[in-house]
């Protein structure tokens, strides 16, 4: 009973490692994906050359038939004329290159070969085609994450409006000088950044983000750069 399980523990290993690599970590830790990733790749492999050569032992049969059945056509009508050994070797190359269970046999021999040496090298990854397909779907649907999240943001922080300036005390900061309270988040404005205005060099503090009169407001703090410390990224600003 419990070989049998192992067993079943590979067979779900390998079928799991043909997952996309990065979904390997939401998997059960009893599924040994990376151990069945070798398997998996070989297995791809023999499955490849089996279709490769009933694929083609039919499709050489048929050109053969198509060839045979020229000659003999020919013949009939006193034609001299014989079939090449040269037309039957391309034959493999027309397979593999011009038909759709050639493209299969190729796909599954060359994708499986890889996952096999790169599992063997301690470097599995999942099948690449999927891998692809996953990458293309999870930046669609991040993307569309992201463009609901400034969606539902913009919603929170309603019409944009021009910024405030509030002393510290008011801003709930009081070891600020002043802040700023902006309708939107500012790009660049992070802790640390300089502030370079017409009168005064001001370094922000941590922004705060809070909800006033029913609105999302981000909050910057600033305090005057009066020490020598070195200004490593700075923004300039029209105080209001």
């Amino acid at each position: 009973m419990a070989w049998l399980e192992a067993q079943l523990r590979y067979l779900a290993g390998m079928a799991a490692s043909l997952l996309p690599r990065r979904v390997w970590d939401r998997l059960p830790p009893h599924v040994p994906v990376e151990r069945g990733a070798l398997l998996s790749g070989v297995a791809t492999m023999f499955a490849g050359a089996a279709i490769g050569i009933t694929g083609f032992l039919t499709y050489a049969g048929i050109v053969v038939s198509l060839g045979t059945g020229a000659v003999v056509s020919h013949a009939a009508r006193g034609d001299e004329v014989s079939l090449s050994p040269a037309f039957a070797g391309l034959s493999i190359f027309e397979f593999l290159l011009l038909t759709p269970r050639g493209w299969l046999t190729l796909y599954l021999l060359g994708s499986g070969s890889y996952r096999a040496v790169a599992a063997w090298f301690d470097d599995p990854f999942g099948d690449p085609v999927l891998t692809i397909a996953d990458a293309i779907a999870s930046g669609r649907l991040g993307r569309r994450a992201a463009r609901n999240a400034i969606r539902e943001r913009e919603q929170l922080e309603g019409p944009e409006v021009a910024d405030r300036r509030v002393s510290g005390a008011a801003a709930g900061v009081p070891d600020c000088d002043f802040a700023i309270v902006a309708s939107r988040r500012k790009a660049g404005w992070e802790r640390g950044v300089v502030v370079f205005t017409a009168d005064a060099c001001y370094r922000i503090g941590e922004p705060i983000e809070r909800t006033i009169n029913g609105r999302l407001r981000t909050i910057y703090p600033l305090t005057e750069h009066r020490d020598f410390e070195a200004v490593r990224k700075s923004v300039r600003y029209d105080l209001p």
